[in-house]
């Protein structure tokens, strides 16, 4: 489930889970209210796709002005698909227009207000994680080499290490990505997941020489492994290939595309 909102021409999406929790701010962004143009028209979010930095720094203040927060509270993730997650706090942020803090982490996770965690995607899954309890908040990058190192479950096990969280009391929103309809892999990619679990087989349509994935119920079944309620699962359910017009897609448009933001703070 989703709602897409509005805000003059820039819509983003936000999920009924997270929505009746005053203190906090969610949203995946969506291609629309920007000022890119051509392939990464319009709100393209993500430096070093192609387009212009001066774009791309532009949109980027246009997001944070309409859902109200402040560019410089932002802390980014620095995707390289893995698994690596990292705790995060005010010393990261005020980076997003200079050199990354770090290096190849694709989940970051928090306790402190006002700190805003951004990770960026083009058809990999994105994964919000609160806790209402112990207010931790955490946001991961699970393509499907994350999905495969389980970046989702890791984020449980940190939530409850870290802060002794109660995996009940953790809530979920899976966010716009391909969908299984549109997660085409070959056998090699098939036979990594199987090798390393044969319940996947559940999730995956076999249609000769393909594999179709449904990585969102991969990652349920994975947060499920850890504790975590099902009915604590939202599932946004819709995929950004198939909704190319509305998404940048990295299958969908060859691989020129600009990047779509999942953005979680809490007030």
């Amino acid at each position: 489930m989703f709602k897409i909102n509005e805000i003059q021409d820039f819509k983003y999406i936000t999920f009924p889970t997270f929505e009746k929790y005053d203190d906090l701010l969610h949203c995946f962004t969506t291609r629309k209210g920007g000022v890119s143009r051509g392939s990464f028209e319009s709100m393209n979010i993500g430096f070093s796709t192609g387009d212009s930095d001066e774009n791309i720094k532009r949109n980027i203040e246009i997001m944070a002005e309409k859902l109200n927060i402040n560019v410089d509270d932002i802390v980014e993730t620095n995707q390289t698909h893995t698994n690596t997650i990292k705790y995060v706090t005010e010393e990261h942020k005020g980076k997003v227009f200079k050199e990354s803090p770090f290096k190849d982490v694709d989940g970051i996770y928090t306790d402190k207000r006002n700190l805003v965690l951004m990770s960026f995607h083009a058809d990999c899954t994105p994964v919000f994680f609160y806790d209402h309890v112990k207010k931790v908040i955490g946001l991961a990058h699970a393509g499907w080499r994350g999905t495969l190192l389980n970046i989702a479950g890791k984020m449980v096990k940190a939530f409850v290490n870290d802060f002794n969280s109660n995996p009940s009391d953790i809530r979920i929103a899976i966010g716009p990505s391909l969908g299984s309809c549109c997660f085409e892999v070959d056998k090699d990619v098939a036979d990594l997941f199987l090798s390393e679990n044969g319940e996947f087989e559940k999730y995956m349509e076999i249609k000769e020489p393909k594999y179709y994935f449904n990585l969102w119920e991969i990652n349920k079944y994975l947060l499920m492994k850890e504790g975590i309620k099902e009915e604590n699962i939202e599932i946004s359910g819709i995929c950004t290939k198939c909704n190319n017009d509305l998404f940048f897609s990295h299958r969908g448009q060859g691989g020129k595309r600009g990047l779509l933001a999942g953005i979680l703070m809490m007030k």
